[in-house]
């Protein structure tokens, strides 16, 4: 989609990003930036991301998720409760 709207000369699209917690931990190799695909839900008012795992290679982790969590490469992995920021399809 961004290269057609290139092409078009229509103005980029600002990712929409926003907080969540996450519901589960995440584990991640020191040395890797990682990006983990994630389903947001709400409970009790509070808006959280919940992983979707599956190969890499499969459509269905994207199609189930909304967005997807950043993992930074000085990070061994993100812990169940921390506030992450979801960046959304």
């Amino acid at each position: 989609a961004p290269a057609i709207r290139m092409l078009l000369g229509a103005q980029p699209v600002a990712k929409t990003e926003v907080p969540a917690r996450l519901a589960r931990n995440i584990a991640s190799t020191t040395g890797r930036e990682d990006y983990v695909q994630v389903r947001l839900e709400t409970r009790d008012g509070d808006r959280w991301a919940v992983p979707v795992f599956g190969k890499s290679n499969l459509i269905y982790t994207l199609i189930r998720s909304d967005g997807v969590v950043r993992i930074p490469q000085d990070s061994n992995g993100i812990a169940q409760g921390s506030w992450v920021t979801v960046e959304l399809h």
